[in-house]
C-alpha cells in the first residue's frame, strides 16, 4: 500500500460533513495522486528501490527522508560524510602523495611495475609506450590513458626528475614546455637506477594487495634500494593537502642516511653536513639559510632559485648568458617575457638587444645581448626582479608514513627510510634462508638415494605406483615428502662420481649461507651494515656531482633598486598627532622652519620622525595591536606644516580611535625581536619573523577587553624597561626573564597598577638616559634614570615626582634623546606653550620640578612631544 492510499483511507475515517467537500475536490485529488504516484516511482527508481513498501525501511536506513512533496532527500553532513569523506581519503591515500618509503605515487609504482612484469629491463628493446599504458590501465591502474601516459613522461624526462626511472625513446617533450609526442610513436624501457627500487620484489620484501577486479596481485609499496623520496622529489595536490618535495643529490643522500644509520641521534643540521640542499636537473642558484633550514627541521619553507648567469664580451658590447634556469620554469616563456618587458620598459631596457636561445644537445644557453655602454648589473638585477630568471620555491615535504599522510623534516623521511629497507633485508633474508633451507633438504635427499641406490631402484621397480614409490622410499630412508618426490624426479644422469661431488659441494656451500642468515636475522646492526654496504654499491655505479649551487650568504641574492627607473632619495617619513602620514624629501625637510610657534598646528606635532629611502617600506603598529605595511610610494609628498595622508584614508579597517605606537623601516626589524608592552601592564616579547606575511594588514597582538597597546620597541638586552604611570610612579624594571612569545601569547605582567592608575610611559633605557616629566599645572624636570634602582618587574615602583600644587596627575613622560625636541602644551583655548628638554633642569625624584607656562596654576588639557632636528 502507497502512502497515498494511506491518506485516502484517513480520509475516508473523518466525520460525514467533510464528504461534500471531499466529492469537490474528488477529481483533483485523482490527478494529484497519479502524478505523486509516479513521481514516487521515479525517485525510487533513482534510488534503487523496486517499491516503496518494499524499500521504506532501507531509504530511512541510508538516512533518506521525504519532504511534502514526496521528494527524497538526505541531510548534507551525512552526504560528506558517506561521499566527500571517502573520497577525499582515496584522493590522499591512493592518487596524489606518494609513500615516504619508496617515493612513489600508486600510478608510478604501478607503471614501473607493470614494466618490469612485461620484461623491459635495459638489456632488453624499447616497447611501445601504448602497450605499456594499455597494460597499466586493463591490470592495475582503471583510469583515464592520458594521465598514466602522462605519468610515465615525467619519469622519463631529465628536466624534471634527478635520476629518470623510465628509459624513453623518442620525443619526451622538452624544457621549453613542449609536449611528448602520443604513445602510439614514442617507446619506453625501464632505466638503470629503477631497477634498484624493483630489486627483490619477487623474495616477500613487500606487502600485497589485490588489483581493483581481484584477478591479479599488485604490490602495496616497492623495495625501493635508495632514497628515490629525496632523490627524484614529488609534486601533488589532493584534497585538503598538497606536498612539493625538491629533488637531491643520489650521493648525498646515501651518505646521509648511511651516518643516520651510525648516529641515530644526529640533528638536522649535522645531516645538512652531507645533504647541501636541493640538486635540481635543471641546476641554478639557491639560496640555504634560515628557508632551507625551516623546510628540513619542519617539512616546510621557502628557498629562492635563480638562474646561473655569466657575462661575456663580444668586441665593447656585453652578453648576458643563462647557463641554467630555475627547475620548473618554461625556458622559451620566460625569454618571451623578457622580450616583452624590453619594448614595455624602455627607460632601463632600451640598451637591450637581441635575445637569443644557442641551446643545443650539448646544454643550455640563452643569450641577452646589450647594446654598448649598458649597465649590465642594473639590467641583470631588474630581470631578476621582475622575471623567473629568480622564483621562490615553496618547500612542503607530505608523505604517507605509517597509513596517513604526515609533514616531516629531513630526519624524519630518512628515519622512516632506513627502518624500511632494515625491514627489506630482514625479509629478503628470511625468503633465501627458508629457500636455502629448501634446496639442503632435497640435496641431503638425493646423497641418501645416491648412497643406496640400489635399494632405491629396487622399491621404485616393485612398487605398483609413483605414491606407493614415494611413502616405501620415506619409510625405508626416513625421508621427507619433498626428499621423496625429488629422488623419484631425479635423472639417472646425477648418479655419476662428478654430479655426486657437486650436490655434496652445493650442500656444503648451502649450509654455510643458511649458518650467515641466520646470523644476519639474529642482528639488527648487521641488516642495518647490509643496507649501508647496498647503498654504498648504488652510489658507486650511479652516484653523480651536484648541480645546483647553494649559497648561505643571503647579500648575494639582495637585488638593487635600478635608480633610472625608479630613482631612490633620502626622505623623511613623519607620523603626526592628526594620525597621518607624511613623506618629507630630505631637501624640503632641511628649509623648513621646524621649532613651535604660537601658529603651530597638531600637524606639525609629530610622534615618530624616520629617515630611509623611498626603496624602503614603512611597519606600523597601532594601539589596536594591529602591524600595516604602508609603502612610500602610497604616501603623500608633503611640507612640515602640511596635514599628510590620514591613515583612516589609507587603510578601510582602520579606526577612528586607532593610533600609532610603533614605527620602523622593514629592514631594521629583520632578524629582530620586538617588545610591546600594553596599557594593562603586561608585556611580550616576539620576534617580527612572526608577523612576515603578503597581506598589507596582520594582527601582531590580540589583546583582551578594553585593554591597548602602549609602545612597541625593538628589544635590547642590555636595557631595562621604564614604566611611569600618571599618578607619578616610577618602576624600572629587570626584563631579562621575558621570555620570547608567538604572536597569540598574551605576554607576562611588567607593573602592578594602583586602582585608577594609568601608564603614560613604557620604554627601555639605560643607566645613562634622562626621562623628561611635565604635569597638567605645565611643570617639568628631568630626571636620570641612574637614579632609579632596577627591580624586578610586576612590582609596584616608587616615586618618580612629587604631585600637590604643581599638578595633579603627571600628563606626560619621554625619554629624552641626543637631539633636542620640545615639549608642547595645549590649554582648555588651544593656547601652546613650549619648553626645549635641554632647557629643563635635571632634578632628583622627589622634587614637584619647575614651571614653563610662566604664569602660575596654567592647566593644560594635553602634552605632545614636538619633535624637531638642527
Amino acid at each position: 500500500m502507497t502512502i497515498e492510499e494511506l491518506i485516502e483511507l484517513e480520509e475516508e475515517k473523518k466525520p460525514e460533513d467533510n464528504q461534500s467537500n471531499q466529492n469537490d475536490d474528488e477529481n483533483q485529488k485523482s490527478t494529484t495522486k497519479k502524478r505523486s504516484t509516479k513521481k514516487s516511482e521515479k525517485d525510487l527508481s533513482i534510488l534503487g528501490l523496486k517499491s516503496e513498501s518494499e524499500g521504506l525501511a532501507s531509504i530511512e536506513t541510508e538516512g533518506y527522508f521525504r519532504d511534502e512533496e514526496g521528494n527524497f532527500l538526505k541531510n548534507l553532513e551525512q552526504v560528506l560524510h558517506d561521499s566527500m569523506i571517502p573520497y577525499a581519503e582515496y584522493v590522499i591515500m591512493d592518487r596524489a602523495l606518494p609513500r615516504v618509503e619508496d617515493g612513489l605515487k600508486p600510478v608510478q609504482r604501478r607503471i614501473l611495475y607493470a614494466m618490469h612484469e612485461l620484461g623491459l629491463t635495459p638489456d632488453k628493446p624499447y616497447r611501445k609506450s601504448a602497450k605499456i599504458v594499455g597494460d597499466v590501465i586493463g591490470a592495475y591502474h582503471p583510469h583515464g590513458d592520458s594521465s598514466v601516459y602522462n605519468a610515465m613522461v615525467r619519469l622519463a624526462q631529465d628536466f624534471n626528475m634527478r635520476e629518470v626511472l623510465v628509459d624513453g625513446h623518442g620525443n619526451f617533450g622538452s624544457v621549453d614546455g613542449d609536449s611528448a609526442a602520443a604513445y602510439r610513436y614514442t617507446e619506453a624501457r625501464l632505466a638503470p637506477l629503477a631497477l634498484e627500487l624493483l630489486k627483490d620484489i619477487e623474495k616477500d620484501t613487500v606487502r600485497w594487495s589485490k588489483n581493483y577486479d581481484d584477478t591479479r596481485d599488485e604490490p602495496d609499496i616497492l623495495p625501493g634500494r635508495f632514497p628515490n623520496l629525496l632523490v627524484n622529489g614529488a609534486t601533488g595536490i589532493a584534497v585538503g593537502l598538497a606536498t612539493n618535495i625538491p629533488t637531491h643529490n643520489l650521493s648525498e643522500c646515501v651518505d646521509a642516511s648511511c651516518q643516520l644509520i651510525d648516529n641515530p641521534d644526529m640533528s638536522t643540521a649535522e645531516i645538512m653536513k652531507f645533504i647541501k640542499g636541493p640538486d635540481f636537473p635543471t641546476g641554478g642558484i639557491i639560496l640555504g639559510g634560515e628557508g632551507l633550514k625551516s623546510a628540513y627541521e619542519t617539512g616546510r619553507g621557502k628557498i629562492i632559485i635563480r638562474a646561473k648567469t655569466h657575462i661575456e664580451k663580444d668586441r665593447d658590447k656585453d652578453i648576458i648568458v643563462v647557463d641554467e634556469f630555475p627547475y620548473g620554469v618554461n625556458k622559451a616563456e620566460l625569454l618571451k617575457k623578457i622580450g616583452m618587458l624590453k619594448d614595455a620598459n624602455k627607460d632601463l631596457l632600451g640598451s637591450v638587444g637581441e635575445i637569443r636561445d644557442e641551446s643545443d644537445r650539448k646544454g643550455i644557453r640563452a643569450v641577452i645581448c646589450l647594446k654598448k655602454d649598458a649597465e649590465t648589473d642594473k639590467i641583470l638585477n631588474y630581470l631578476f626582479k621582475n622575471t623567473d630568471l629568480q622564483i621562490s620555491y615553496g618547500i612542503n615535504m607530505v608523505a604517507i608514513a605509517n597509513g596517513k599522510p604526515k609533514q616531516m623534516g629531513l630526519k624524519e623521511i630518512l628515519s622512516y627510510y632506513v627502518a624500511y629497507q632494515r625491514e627489506v633485508v630482514e625479509k629478503r633474508t628470511k625468503f633465501d634462508k627458508e629457500s636455502a633451507e629448501n634446496r639442503a633438504e632435497i640435496l641431503s635427499g638425493l646423497l641418501i638415494a645416491i648412497k643406496n641406490i640400489d635399494d632405491v631402484i629396487k622399491i621404485i621397480k616393485t612398487s605398483t605406483s609413483t605414491t606407493e614409490a614415494r611413502e616405501r622410499l620415506r619409510k625405508k630412508f626416513y625421508l621427507t615428502e619433498r626428499q621423496a618426490q625429488a629422488i623419484l624426479d631425479m635423472r639417472l644422469a646425477r648418479l655419476t662420481s662428478l654430479e655426486v661431488n657437486k650436490i655434496a659441494d652445493e650442500l656444503d656451500e648451502l649450509k654455510k649461507k643458511i649458518a650467515e642468515y641466520k646470523k644476519i636475522l639474529a642482528s639488527e646492526k648487521l641488516q642495518y651494515q647490509i643496507v649501508k654496504d647496498e647503498m654504498q654499491q648504488i652510489k658507486a655505479k650511479f652516484g653523480k656531482k651536484r648541480i645546483t649551487t647553494v649559497l648561505k650568504d643571503e647579500t648575494a641574492f639582495q637585488i638593487a633598486e635600478d635608480e633610472e627607473l625608479k630613482p631612490i632619495k633620502d626622505v623623511y617619513v613623519c607620523y603626526s598627532e592628526r594620525n597621518a602620514l607624511k613623506k618629507i624629501y630630505e631637501k624640503s625637510f632641511n628649509i623648513s622652519s621646524r621649532s613651535g610657534a604660537s601658529t603651530s598646528t597638531l600637524n606639525e606635532v609629530h610622534k615618530f620622525i624616520v629617515k630611509t629611502k623611498t626603496n624602503v617600506g614603512i611597519i606600523l603598529f597601532t594601539n589596536y595591536g594591529n602591524m600595516y605595511k604602508v609603502s612610500i610610494d602610497n604616501i603623500l609628498e608633503a611640507r612640515w606644516k602640511d596635514r599628510g595622508s590620514l591613515l583612516s584614508d589609507m587603510f578601510l579597517t582602520y579606526q577612528k580611535d586607532e593610533r600609532v605606537v610603533g614605527m620602523f623601516t622593514d629592514n631594521e626589524l629583520k632578524n629582530k625581536e620586538l617588545l610591546f608592552v600594553t596599557t594593562s601592564g603586561l608585556v611580550r616579547k616576539t620576534e617580527f619573523k612572526e608577523f612576515e606575511s603578503k597581506k598589507d594588514i596582520v594582527v601582531a597582538y590580540k589583546l583582551k577587553d578594553d585593554d591597548k597597546i602602549l609602545s612597541v620597541e625593538k628589544f635590547e638586552k642590555d636595557k631595562t624597561l621604564l614604566f611611569v604611570t600618571d599618578a607619578g610612579i616610577t618602576l624600572n624594571a629587570d626584563i631579562s626573564d621575558v621570555p620570547t612569545q608567538g604572536k597569540s601569547s598574551s605576554g607576562v605582567k611588567g607593573i602592578k597598577l594602583d586602582d585608577g592608575s594609568t601608564i603614560i610611559l613604557a620604554t627601555l633605557v639605560s643607566e645613562s638616559d634622562k626621562v623628561a616629566l611635565a604635569t597638567d599645572l605645565c611643570y617639568a624636570k628631568n630626571v636620570s634614570v641612574s637614579e632609579i634602582g632596577v627591580l624586578a618587574r610586576n612590582r609596584k615602583g616608587v616615586k618618580i615626582l612629587t604631585l600637590g600644587e604643581n599638578g595633579k596627575k603627571l600628563l606626560y613622560a619621554h625619554k629624552v634623546m641626543n637631539d633636542a625636541f620640545e615639549i608642547f602644551a595645549l590649554d582648555s583655548k588651544d593656547k601652546p606653550y613650549y619648553i626645549s628638554t635641554d632647557k629643563i633642569s635635571l632634578e632628583s625624584r622627589n622634587s614637584k620640578g619647575k614651571s614653563f607656562a610662566g604664569k602660575k596654576g596654567t592647566k593644560v588639557k594635553a602634552i605632545y612631544t614636538y619633535l624637531w632636528k638642527d
